[in-house]
């Protein structure tokens, strides 16, 4: 079987890896925290629309030495994750840090609009 035939077979049966994923909401902004082992920063792509965060990573794994693998346990192709939140997020100013293997994504809460006193 070829590669691209078991990863399309791996999503039809529902074992594709997911991202390990936190959300941590505070008072202002949700934080989502992701576990991305191995991954280059260039090979996150990290989407952001009303209440929902798109995470896409691509591990690459590394084939060095050449030769074949006795043993192969790393998953190869693109592992996403998609996180909906309570409520909308100012995707603006949304921020994401890569940094040993951590994803942290800083998402502010949308202002809620507020009533004027007329007067």
């Amino acid at each position: 079987m070829s590669r691209k035939n078991r990863r399309r077979s791996r999503r039809q049966s529902g074992t594709n890896p997911e991202i390990a994923v936190d959300v941590a909401e505070r008072d202002d902004e949700f934080v989502v925290t992701a576990d991305l082992p191995g991954i280059r920063k260039q090979n996150i792509d990290v989407r952001v629309r009303k209440d929902r965060v798109q995470i896409f990573a691509d591990p690459e794994a590394d084939d060095e030495g050449g030769g074949a693998f006795a043993d192969r346990a790393r998953e190869r192709g693109t592992v996403s994750r998609t996180i909906r939140l309570p409520e909308r997020v100012n995707e603006k100013r949304t921020n994401a840090e890569y940094l040993n293997g951590r994803l942290r994504i800083t998402l502010p809460k949308r202002e809620r609009r507020r009533s004027v006193d007329v007067k």
